[in-house]
């Protein structure tokens, strides 16, 4: 051990190196926290396709929202208004 700490002590200069080394293996994730990463995350936007409307039967999804506890626009699957409700579900993330 007295051996190790004269050759530190006299080679002050090639142990702090071999230190900054033995660091920068082994506690990556600490310098990333002290000095930051440079690169930043980057998002990637999707292309937004408009949603096309399917053509049905005029008033079939009307019936649905005239009728007491019947289910609103965007549940009825398949809708124009549940496919625009996803894509703002979407949108949002």
């Amino acid at each position: 051990m007295d051996t190790i700490t004269n050759w530190i002590k006299n080679n002050m200069l090639i142990s702090v190196g071999i230190g900054i080394v033995a660091i920068i293996v082994f506690l990556p994730k600490l310098l990333k926290g002290i000095f930051g990463t440079t690169n930043k995350r980057i998002r990637h936007h999707r292309i937004v396709r408009s949603v096309t409307r399917r053509r049905s039967l005029p008033g079939s999804v009307g019936i649905h929202r005239r009728m007491k506890g019947a289910k609103k626009p965007w549940q009825i699957k398949g809708s124009i208004a549940a496919r625009r409700h996803m894509a703002q579900i979407r949108k949002r993330r």
